[in-house]
């Protein structure tokens, strides 16, 4: 039906459909559009296996029984995970999360959502083979390469489809439990390595290995039933299909068939918008018009994220270990700092309903700045004195808190960011390319952190937190003459504010009609007068 309808009429309804959803609150929209959070929250579990697998690695680099398995023996004739075989580990995931990243960006776009979701999932099945049954390092390389390529495509499908089916009112918390699901693998993995330390050969590793096959089965299973992306369905031409999603997305009866008409519309009216910027929605498109901008600050953002320095948490087992904590001491405190993954989410669900992703975003780079220059200086302590195993505790209770600094604001608010800064044609490939500037941003970091760490290495200890104090400051200025407010903005409303080149630190405050019909061409007095009527309305 909503074919048949003429531009006024797809105009009137689509600022209906906007209005409409304006009017409702958050336990109104949750209670209507559960549904749709539902969905988008299953699909993000996939997100559980690439949390786990990190976890897990990382967590065996000081575990007895994988270094006993895959160690080297130095000269004193210590077993041990050489510094860069460490480093190879973790990137050759990242590696592979990469040519996953890539190819998400392209399908996603083409073939949908459930397609390539289910696809990832049977390659997934596939690539666990590896690292369960490997035999050496390099065998074990090779596995995780191939894992984290159905990886790369589950970390930026989660996040555009949770953009897409969710209302503006719930798009941060389904895109931040992206993050949250990152987390609970973190988590799980760092409570399933520590209940392995009772296992003895090589069921100490394997086993946790394992248990990575229990997730895809069910998740494909699950996604055949999903209901795919209605803005990519109307972008395909295919808005009838569109319509009857709309009316999967919502609570039963919710929708009159007017009201399913008047979504569509919204729908149909925003890819208008963006397709005067950019018809196409290939990667070359991301660099078109507005989309250039849209990209940068997603690319950015999601490598600050890495360059925050929030990793050096990561190797919390190891440096306790190393700086005399016992194994179990070590494995407990790694335990509580990936809980705060879970803790620092919800905390995030509360203060993003009363502050932007603006202001959390710099809160949280402030607070980061500030824990590493207490980690910075602790490590400077220790390093004078060795043999004083309290300053490795406190130290262990500092990496938790910057772990929470972390969870609370940058690892949750960037994907709430990611999700809704790009266009909505180009949101795969944007997204896309926003997590493969923050993989090579990682890839250099863990090529840095374990030499930087490891007494086999550099030896700093934490006082390799005197770089990331410099990058959290960088990242700061970026970040206020940068980043827009996003937070309650329809796409529509995205759409124009981006077009008027409104300054990032105006776009709270510019009033905006996404549905007033601009001629870009027209003398700039002219566009300045519409403005002016339209902040009138406003106020």
């Amino acid at each position: 039906m909503t074919d048949k309808l003429d531009h006024a009429d797809n105009t009137r309804l689509a600022e209906e459909a906007a209005a409409k959803e304006r009017q409702m609150g958050f336990r109104e929209v949750l209670a209507t559009y559960y549904p749709a959070a539902l969905w988008s929250a299953f699909l993000s579990c996939g997100l559980i296996m690439e949390g786990y697998d990190i976890g897990i690695i990382n967590a065996f680099f000081g575990q007895n029984e994988f270094i006993n398995h895959f160690g080297h023996t130095n000269a004193q004739g210590k077993k041990y995970i050489p510094a860069t075989w460490q480093s190879l580990m973790n990137n050759g995931a990242q590696i592979g999360q990469i040519i996953g990243l890539l190819i998400n960006g392209y399908a996603q776009a083409k073939f949908g959502s459930k397609r390539t979701y289910a696809a990832g999932m049977i390659l997934m099945v596939g690539a666990i083979f590896l690292p369960v049954f490997s035999k050496n390092l390099p065998m074990l390389f090779g596995g995780e390469l191939l894992c984290g390529i159905p990886w790369g495509i589950f970390q930026t499908l989660t996040t555009a489809y949770a953009a897409d089916i969710c209302p503006v009112i719930l798009r941060a918390y389904l895109a931040s439990y992206v993050n949250m699901c990152w987390g609970i693998g973190l988590f799980l993995a760092a409570g399933i390595v520590r209940a392995s330390l009772q296992i003895h050969g090589i069921w100490g590793w394997r086993m946790p290995y394992v248990l990575q096959w229990f997730w895809p089965v069910p998740l494909f299973i699950g996604v055949m039933f999903a209901p795919e992306s209605p803005r990519w369905l109307v972008q395909n031409g295919r808005n009838e299909e569109a319509r009857e999603t709309i009316r999967r997305l919502a609570r039963t009866g919710h929708y009159t068939e007017e009201a399913l008409d008047a979504q569509v519309a919204l729908l149909v009216h925003q890819n208008e918008l963006e397709k005067e910027e950019a018809s196409g929605r290939s990667y070359a498109d991301c660099f078109k018009g507005t989309n250039r901008r849209r990209t940068e600050i997603c690319c950015v953002v999601w490598a600050i994220q890495i360059l925050c320095g929030q990793a050096i948490a990561g190797y919390a087992t190891q440096f306790l270990r190393a700086a005399g904590m016992s194994q179990t001491g070590a494995f407990n405190i790694n335990l509580i700092s990936y809980s705060m993954f879970l803790v620092g989410g919800f905390v995030y669900w509360i203060t993003t309903h009363h502050f932007g992703r603006r202001t959390i975003q710099l809160t949280g780079l402030g607070m980061l700045a500030c824990s590493h220059a207490v980690l910075a200086a602790m490590g400077f302590v220790h390093a004078a004195h060795p043999e004083n195993n309290n300053i490795a505790r406190a130290i262990g209770g500092i990496l938790v808190i910057t772990n929470f600094s972390f969870t609370t604001t940058l690892g949750p608010g960037t994907y709430a960011i990611v999700a809704e800064m790009p266009s909505s044609r180009v949101r795969p490939p944007t997204v896309a390319l926003a997590r493969v500037c923050y993989v090579v941003s990682a890839i250099v970091i863990q090529q840095l952190l374990p030499r930087m760490l490891t007494p086999q290495g550099w030896g700093w200890g934490t006082r390799a937190s005197c770089l990331f104090i410099g990058t959290c400051v960088a990242s700061w200025i970026y970040c206020y003459f940068r980043l827009p407010e996003t937070k309650g903005r329809t796409y529509g409303e995205l759409d124009k504010l981006f077009s008027q080149k409104v300054p990032a630190r105006q776009f709270a405050s510019k009033s905006v009609n996404e549905f007033a019909r601009v001629d870009h061409d027209a003398p700039s007095d002219a566009k300045d007068e519409e403005e002016r009527i339209e902040d009138m309305k406003k106020h």
